[in-house]
């Protein structure tokens, strides 16, 4: 190329946020740059374009690299801008550009910002603007995200709403009340052993919510959001990409789930990713710990004559067991939790709901929404405007989320009107489980209870109650119960009948001489008065205070009681904490 001859390249850049912000138009741009190089007789080769792309490097414009190769191949000795940031907002690009501009004898020319390298002045004011443009565009971060960080902690949560969730009236993340029951299904589903493969195949085999594409990323999406138990985790996406560390903020919207739900998910995830499939359903999969490395046992099914087996190992410490002489040792127990379970659904399932949602008004608001959508879609087929196969989906759709917010509506309803006292629903669990037992129909009612049950239905419910069981073998190669540990979303469901005042303990008794564990609660003068009133209406009742005394062998406390004849205690009831009678808590 003749060096006497100037021959420039015009770049033109704008992005989506430049063009709002300041009316950088890419038409604007083109038109003042050409009447630049006609000004400084500049002879345009190209106009190089690059619509809709950010200035955070040069790798990624295309226009921009093709200007930069028209340059090494001589084509052009001059490159024209509007600004220099449409060239660069980086110290390092701009160092590196004018390092390359140098090497092929070519110049910068910014027409807003006076910009000419072609002289040293010029080549200092240039690296001084970037400079502060990076440092305006520090400055400008620093702020973004200090407001961010405000926005998150009030509720106005950046993103897409995620599945359970909508927009207030304020733009606040708010619990959408027609996908909350999907979201609470998703997570007790997984708690009680299901895989997510599983889960999805439930919800699309039942039609449950058919717009969204139920698969096992989706059900694992959200198992593993932090946003169900009311925290929201910043760059969780892009964190390990840029090695950023992610930003936890707490409790910023209302939760669909307890903490302890989540994080219970969180450690059966990481259980399973552990393990493997297998063809064969274990009743106690995934809940036996070997009882000396501490491993979760496998399950593995024996061949041949033996295949009706089943066996739970460690491989590394050679312990195998059977699964049905584990059924075996833990029956009484499982019988216990059965008990529990069923007294809890029939009696003590309104304490255990979420105090929390008692008032409509969201749900009337949304009814009210959904309501004039198929208003406006009646009205449209009376006007012709659409004709019936067009919108009978969506109808359809609209109708059954009314249908499950007028249900969810009722039954809060119900249980702001439900009127209990917590010790008359356990003199009715009482007294219904003495008539039982005196018509020897509790044991066996059990016994059908589980043995009806499928196999997974037995794991389901094992997984409901149990994180882990170690078992033991004796001298006698028998098998005991060393320790078994509850789920923490069984604590928290004895805690919240013991913060309602509901609770049992077992305490020794000596009857007659004999000593025997009586199970008791603690009660006040009222609620006693109220628990009898309800017992006597069934039985013969009387109450007696008992007096402690200390065994001298082993100064254990125990409590001594006398029954007359045809007596039979079936509660104790500790009725005071005094030095006669001391009162003991749960653990």
């Amino acid at each position: 190329m003749d060096n006497e001859r100037k021959t420039a390249g015009v770049y033109i850049r704008v992005s989506t946020e430049d063009q709002v912000r300041e009316g950088f138009s890419l038409g604007e741009q083109k038109e003042k740059l050409l009447a630049l190089c006609k000004f400084k007789d500049l002879e345009v080769y190209k106009v190089y374009e690059d619509a809709g792309v950010s200035a955070k490097d040069m790798e990624h414009r295309p226009q921009f690299q093709q200007m930069l190769q028209d340059m090494k191949d001589g084509k052009i000795n001059y490159i024209v801008a509007y600004k220099l940031d449409r060239i660069t907002r980086s110290v390092r690009d701009l160092e590196e550009l004018i390092t390359l501009l140098e090497q092929y004898g070519c110049y910068l020319l910014c027409d807003r910002d006076d910009v000419n390298t072609s002289t040293a002045n010029g080549k200092f004011f240039v690296r001084m603007l970037t400079v502060l443009s990076q440092l305006e565009i520090e400055i400008v971060s620093e702020r973004t995200k200090f407001g961010l960080n405000g926005a998150i902690k009030s509720g106005h949560i950046p993103g897409q709403r995620p599945f359970g969730y909508t927009k207030s009236e304020e733009k606040k993340m708010v619990i959408d009340p027609t996908t909350r029951p999907y979201v609470e299904k998703i997570f007790n589903m997984y708690l009680e052993g299901k895989s997510f493969q599983q889960i999805a195949n439930y919800f699309n085999d039942s039609n449950i919510y058919p717009e969204k594409k139920w698969r096992d990323t989706t059900i694992s999406k959200i198992i593993d959001n932090r946003i169900y138990m009311g925290d929201y985790e910043q760059y969780k996406r892009i964190g390990k990409k840029n090695n950023i560390a992610p930003i936890v903020y707490m409790n910023v919207v209302e939760p669909i789930i307890s903490r302890a739900m989540w994080e219970e998910c969180q450690r059966q995830k990481e259980i399973n990713q552990r393990t493997y499939t297998r063809d064969r359903i274990y009743t106690f999969f995934q809940r036996l710990k070997c009882p000396k490395c501490g491993r979760i046992m496998k399950c593995k099914g024996s061949g041949g004559k033996k295949r009706k087996y089943m066996y739970y190992t460690c491989e590394k410490c050679h312990i195998n067991y059977r699964e049905d002489k584990i059924e075996n040792v833990l029956k009484n127990f499982i019988y216990d939790l059965l008990e529990y379970d069923m007294a809890v659904k029939k009696y003590f399932l309104p304490i255990l709901a979420d105090k929390k949602r008692t008032n409509t008004d969201k749900i009337d608001m949304e009814i009210k929404k959904l309501e004039n959508q198929r208003k406006r879609i009646k009205d449209a087929y009376l006007k012709e405007i659409v004709e019936l196969e067009d919108f009978e989906e969506d109808y359809k759709l609209i109708e059954s989320k009314i249908a499950l917010l007028e249900k969810e509506k009722l039954d809060i309803l119900d249980l702001n009107n439900q009127t209990f006292s917590p010790h008359e629903l356990m003199a009715n669990r009482d007294i219904e489980r003495e008539k039982m037992i005196r018509l020897d129909t509790l044991n066996p009612l059990l016994v059908s209870e589980w043995e009806s049950k499928s196999k997974e239905d037995k794991q389901e419910f094992i997984s409901k109650f149990i994180e882990n069981i170690v078992l033991i073998k004796d001298s006698n190669n028998e098998l005991y119960v060393e320790k078994i540990n509850f789920r923490s979303c069984f604590i928290q469901q004895l805690l919240k009948f013991y913060d309602a005042g509901i609770f049992d303990v077992a305490i020794p008794v000596d009857i007659g001489g004999k000593e025997d564990m009586i199970i008791g609660g603690v009660m006040n003068n009222e609620q006693l008065d109220k628990y009898l009133t309800r017992m006597n209406n069934y039985f013969e009742t009387s109450f007696y205070e008992m007096y402690q005394s200390v065994d001298s062998t082993t100064d254990n406390i125990i409590y001594e009681y006398q029954p007359k004849e045809n007596e039979k205690i079936i509660r104790f009831v500790a009725l005071r904490n005094t030095p006669a009678f001391p009162i003991q808590k749960a653990g």
